[in-house]
Formats: C-alpha cells, sequence, structure tokens
C-alpha cells in the first residue's frame, strides 16, 4: 500500500510537550495572584523587618514579608513568617493563603492542597486559594477538582481570560473536546493586551490539538498558524540565537503548522549541538517522512526505537493513553504492525477518542491481511469523523486495490477518493494515485492514467516508482493491486 503519511499528523500533535495540558504551576503570571508585586524587594523586605522589630505582633508585616521572600525563592524564611502568624492568629486565612503557596512552590502539592483549603474555610470565595488550588489539584491529575474550581473561579471573574483556558487545558486532558475548544474560544474573545501578548499563541495551539482530536483538520491548521503568527518565538531567536529551547519550541510550533522544511532546520540546528530527546527525534523522522525522504526517516525511527521512545512515560503513567496511541503509529512505520494493533487497542480501551486511530489500526489490519477487520475500523472512522481524510483514503484504497476481490468496490472507491481530496488543504501525489487505482478498479483507465501522471510529477524519489508501477498497468486496461496491503 502506499503510505499515506497524513495519519502520524493528529498523534504527533498530541505528542508534542506530551499534551502541554497543565503549565507549570506557579508560572510568573500565577505568582501574580499570590504575592505583592515590589520594584525592589530588598528594601521591601528590610522595611517589614523594620516594622516586625517595633511590633513583633504585626501579622500583617509578617505576610507581606512572605509574600517579597517568596519572590526571591527564599521558601523557608517565608514558611517561618506564615507560621508566626498562625501562632499569634490562628485564623488568619492569609497565613494558610501564603503558606500553601509556598508549598505549592516546593512541589509539596497535598500540602499546599490542604493550606488552601483551611483558607477558603475561613474565607470562602478567596481568588487567590482557589486559583492555587485549582492548580495544584490539575497538577495531581484530580481533574474533576480542578474543575470544580475554575468553574467558581469564573463565576467570581467572568472575563479573565487565563481562567478559561487553564480549565480548558483540564476538559482537554479529560479528552471533552468540544468543552474546551469552547473555553478556549472564549479565552480568545476577552481583551487583555498583556494575555494576548503572552499567551494568545499557546491558546490557540490548545484549541487546535482539540480540533486535531475531533479530526477538524482544517480548524486546527488555522489555529497552528495562528500560534505560530503570535508566538514569541522568533523574535527570541532574534534577540538570543543560542537558545536551543526557543528552536525546539518553534520546530515543535512549526511541524504543528504542516511547515515541515521550518521545522526540520529547527530541529536540526538543535541537533547541530545537543542530541535530541527521543520524541524530537521521532519528530526528526516524521519531518522527512512528510518531506518524502523515507529511508533517512526509518533509520532515524530506528535509532528513537533503541532509545526505548515512549517506554518512560508509559511506565511512569501506564493509563494515559496518548502514549499509547503514539508508540502505535510509530510501530506501524517501522511495520510492526501486530505490535501496533495492539497499542492502538489498548489506547483505544483507555478512552483515546483520536480521529485518526481507528484509521490507523484499519491500515495496519489491511497490511496484515485481515480486510475484514481493517473495513470494520475504516468504516467507523469515516462513520465517526466524516471530515477526517485519512480514513477516506484507506478505505478507499482497500476497495481499490486490495488482493482479495471480495472487497474491491471501484464507485465506491472512487466516491471516497474524490472525498479525500476535497478534505486535504493541498493536493498531494497519494491523494492523486488514489484517484487513478479508484478510476481504474471503476473501469476508467483514461482517468487512472490522467490521475497518476499528475501523481508522477508530484512524488519523491521511491514514490515515483511506485506511481509508474501503476502507470503500467493502466496502460495495460489492467486495475493496479497492491501485494503489500
Amino acid at each position: 500500500m502506499l503510505e499515506n503519511i497524513a495519519i502520524i499528523t493528529a498523534v504527533i500533535f498530541c505528542e508534542i510537550y506530551l499534551f502541554l495540558v497543565i503549565r507549570a504551576l506557579f508560572s510568573s503570571r500565577s505568582q501574580g495572584h499570590q504575592f505583592s508585586h515590589f520594584k525592589d524587594l530588598d528594601t521591601a523586605i528590610a522595611r517589614y523587618s523594620k516594622t516586625i522589630r517595633k511590633n513583633p505582633r504585626d501579622t500583617k508585616a509578617y505576610l507581606a514579608r512572605s509574600s517579597a521572600l517568596m519572590q526571591q525563592d527564599r521558601l523557608e524564611e517565608a514558611l517561618a513568617d506564615c507560621d508566626m502568624v498562625t501562632l499569634l492568629e490562628p485564623d488568619n486565612p492569609y497565613a494558610f493563603l501564603n503558606r500553601g503557596a509556598v508549598y505549592g512552590l516546593q512541589n509539596e502539592h497535598e500540602k499546599c492542597i490542604d493550606e488552601t483549603t483551611r483558607c477558603l474555610e475561613l474565607k470562602p470565595d478567596t481568588l487567590d486559594a482557589l486559583i492555587n488550588r485549582a492548580h495544584t489539584y490539575a497538577r495531581l491529575g484530580n481533574i474533576d477538582a480542578a474543575l470544580s474550581d475554575f468553574a467558581r473561579i469564573i463565576e467570581l471573574v467572568p472575563r479573565n481570560p487565563d481562567h478559561y483556558f487553564e480549565r480548558g487545558n483540564c476538559f482537554l486532558h479529560l479528552q471533552k473536546y468540544p468543552e474546551a475548544i469552547a473555553d478556549y474560544t472564549h479565552a480568545l474573545k476577552q481583551r487583555d493586551k498583556t494575555w494576548e501578548y503572552y499567551y494568545h499563541w499557546n491558546c490557540y495551539m490548545n484549541r487546535g490539538f482539540a480540533h486535531t482530536k475531533l479530526g477538524l483538520l482544517k480548524e486546527a491548521r488555522d489555529d497552528f498558524e495562528h500560534a505560530l503568527q503570535h508566538c514569541l518565538f522568533h523574535e527570541a531567536i532574534r534577540l538570543d540565537p543560542d537558545d536551543l529551547d526557543n528552536y525546539l519550541q518553534r520546530g515543535n510550533l512549526y511541524y504543528c503548522a504542516e511547515q515541515y522544511q521550518n521545522a526540520l532546520q529547527d530541529f536540526l540546528k538543535i541537533q547541530e549541538h545537543a542530541a535530541l530527546t527521543p520524541d524530537h527525534q521521532v519528530l526528526l523522522a516524521f519531518c522527512y517522512l512528510k518531506l518524502g525522504e523515507v529511508q533517512q526517516a526509518k533509520t532515524i525511527l530506528r535509532q528513537a526505537e533503541e532509545r526505548n521512545v515512549y517506554s518512560a512515560a508509559i511506565n511512569q503513567n501506564p493509563g494515559d493513553p496518548e502514549n499509547y496511541l503514539g508508540r502505535g503509529v510509530f510501530r506501524f512505520y517501522l511495520e510492526e504492525y501486530q505490535l501496533a494493533i495492539e497499542d492502538l487497542t489498548h489506547a483505544l480501551k483507555l478512552g483515546e477518542q483520536s480521529a485518526e486511530l481507528l484509521a490507523a489500526r484499519g491500515s495496519a489490519y489491511a497490511k496484515l491481511g485481515q480486510y475484514e477487520l481493517a473495513q470494520q475500523d475504516l468504516e467507523m472512522a469515516i462513520s465517526n469523523t466524516p471530515d477526517c481524510p485519512t480514513a477516506y483514503f484507506y478505505l478507499a484504497w482497500m476497495l481499490a486495490t486490495c488482493p482479495d476481490p471480495r472487497y474491491r468496490n471501484g464507485p465506491r472507491a472512487l466516491e471516497l477518493a474524490h472525498r479525500n481530496l476535497e478534505l486535504l488543504p493541498e493536493t498531494n501525489w497519494n491523494a492523486l494515485s488514489l484517484l487513478a487505482a479508484a478510476s481504474a478498479e471503476s473501469g476508467n483507465f483514461k482517468d487512472a492514467i490522467n490521475w497518476i501522471t499528475q501523481a508522477i510529477e508530484l512524488a519523491q524519489k521511491e514514490d515515483k516508482t511506485d506511481c509508474e508501477k501503476q502507470l503500467q498497468c493502466y496502460e495495460r486496461n489492467e486495475a493496479y493491486t497492491d501485494l503489500d496491503s
């Protein structure tokens, strides 16, 4: 079967950043909710210390100093100030708030939840406490509890885009893609110049992931293009061309936006100075696949396999279907079809809803000659996601070229092939070769020759050889049989 490498797209979108669902728990922005912002922290701390020396029972001074100390990462001293406030005023909610923030910064998440919960018991609807607790619940994977807190936060401050964005991330983690899209869309509609400058691109990117998962690939492409336009990586690289992390982030985004040559250049730039992680080796290989460099891609995939790509993530979180989905597609392209089927089936059992999963498994079944199972998966993929081109391609290819004549159906293959072409962002050689095969199976060899001739013009290297084999069949008025299926 001719390889339609579009199947990778949805999987790798979700693999990049390992879902990007939960950003750093206490980023500089969320710390802004917890702490006062001082222009001169040293002077502020000295001022509060002087106040405390004059009045050792001034709890407000202790609290203010603890906030400043947190900004200087002097966490033990900040904790001591919170403890002093609790000693002086056992029911002061802000001591629990600040102490919870310290524990959060120390990655002691359970303690953070305990402290922020105590703050909320003493002073319900304390916004900072709700925000900190929501982020911490999300970090621990208690998404339902995080959603409950975010719902209340949004009730209290309905025009803050950051909270819709974070709740969208929770929905994305729960695979509630329509709900995630709704929250991201709401965040993007809010007018907040600071948020737009720093986080607009991230919101577009995550919404693109959600659209991809639903098989809404046109909408996903638009989102990734907007993310690329709004991101800060271009300027960051201009200012500091030696910071490799910016190339990594931009390369990921280029890949999402289907700018594979640009993505390849960024990944190769990193490789000049440091070894790529196994995950990014896979991305590099898929860039080569997208650009028609199949043998180069497979060499890199084998290298990633030797480094046990996906294994650590699966061992760490065996209940996450994303890793099995990614490894399943990875194994498919290494021609380990049975192992690919096992991974994809496991991802399905764990609740994976990707539009591409059934298409991937169906294609793997076809490779093993299990055509009945292949057709079941591919028909279901089209039924579940009528705008996803990959399923149309694989089902049409099987109906047009299957070695078992019982599964051939030229007219249906031709219908599916045209639908596949309609859904693609631009015409590629795969889509044209499919139209040629379907036309030939329908008995229209003139059209078949026309389509495959156009495909040869677009195909790369060894792909031209496959197309030329088809052409030879059509010139003999013979339908093409894919003996590799």
